[in-house]
């Protein structure tokens, strides 16, 4: 029985003076001061896409001990960085064990800015998070340290979105053939354009920011027809619209969301046969992708061009001559614009050309 409390006694004693390793985190000031970036401002081109345009780097942190370190490089706008919901809206990147560096491709960069709807020159913060897994993947009792903030400009450049569909022939789903969406100058993030969907039935696409399937491609997440919401998820279904036809097309990379109006055209005015009344209808002319009517005009009066019988989408000229939406649900009211008028009174061939996006035009020409 003595023999046994001794041992006890001992195996107590030996245990109470076996230490483990501490760790000290009172030496970290040059990791959470350190953050370094490659640049401090950023200007993206497509020429630089598959280049690493940004490397941001930091310090290791001293565990006192050699330690499995997981950091995590967060990025976020300033307005984001301060507050009871500070940084909750960052984007992470892990950067991995014991790794002290993450590097951002300029088509990443470029693609992340315009997913998070910043189209022009933006302040970015950059911070980074150090932590210590349990081996048994439990939570870990060491606490995260956290790197001061630091800021770049980035400048991203606006790309055109390719629009590729089963519509196109000879080849369908072909990025690099597929017709052109643009910018809306002064509306940035939004996207406009005219696309001839032929055929019957359901008629799928998708929205692609190169001619290629390698980038970014847009679907819409629940499948809806006509339009609703985007997502950059490169498995998602694509858009589609029900019918066959001649289609507005639209993506608000802001919002996140696509809209279609299949579109017929004619033209409006005292300076045609139908008045202010009656719709003048203009035929669709595939061959050259152009809108025409040829009809006797009048001098005297002035025209305009609208779409579907209806004042919600049509067209006046500015002061330089130019086709400028008066009216259009994708954008406010234009009431600056004048109508357009014919030299003298004939027979004119009047064509509408929008298979340009955002460089749409008209001609009139006497017979």
């Amino acid at each position: 029985m003595r023999k046994i409390l001794y041992l006890v006694l001992v195996l107590a004693a030996f245990s109470c003076k076996k230490e483990g390793a501490r760790l000290s985190l009172n030496e970290n000031t040059s990791f959470t001061s350190s953050l370094k970036a490659s640049l401090d401002s950023v200007g993206l081109a497509p020429a630089n896409d598959n280049d690493s345009i940004l490397t941001i780097s930091w310090p290791a942190v001293n565990y006192s001990a050699s330690l499995a370190v997981t950091y995590t490089l967060e990025l976020d706008v300033p307005g984001d960085t301060s507050g009871t919901a500070a940084w909750g809206k960052a984007q992470k990147f892990v950067a991995g064990n014991n790794v002290l560096y993450y590097s951002f491709a300029g088509k990443d960069l470029n693609n992340l800015m315009q997913t998070l709807g910043y189209f022009g020159p933006t302040q970015l913060v950059f911070r980074v998070l150090s932590d210590v897994d349990q081996y048994n993947g439990s939570a870990s009792s060491i606490p995260t340290v956290y790197s001061s903030g630091l800021g770049v400009i980035v400048s991203p450049y606006l790309t055109n979105l390719w629009v590729p569909g089963a519509y196109q022939t000879p080849t369908a789903w072909d990025p690099p053939s597929a017709p052109i969406i643009d910018p809306i100058p002064g509306h940035a993030g939004l996207f406009e354009g005219y696309i001839n969907m032929p055929g019957t039935g359901n008629i799928g696409f998708k929205y692609t920011n190169a001619p290629d399937w390698n980038h970014t491609n847009y679907g819409d997440p629940t499948g809806e027809v006509g339009g609703g919401s985007l997502t950059t998820d490169g498995n998602a279904g694509g858009l589609s619209v029900a019918n066959g036809g001649y289609y507005e097309v639209s993506a608000n990379l802001n919002s996140n969301t696509w809209s279609t109006t299949l579109t017929s055209w004619g033209i409006i005015g005292d300076a045609t046969p139908g008045g202010w009344n009656t719709d003048t209808q203009m035929t669709y002319d595939a061959a050259d992708s152009v809108w025409t009517v040829t009809c006797a005009m009048i001098q005297a009066g002035s025209y305009k061009f609208r779409a579907n019988d209806a004042w919600s989408i049509d067209f006046g000229i500015d002061g330089s001559g130019n086709l400028q939406y008066a009216d259009n649900p994708l954008l406010p009211y234009n009431g600056t614009l004048n109508n357009l008028s014919v030299p003298a009174d004939g027979t004119y061939k009047i064509t509408l050309d929008l298979h340009k996006s955002q460089h749409y035009t008209y001609s009139a020409v006497k017979q």
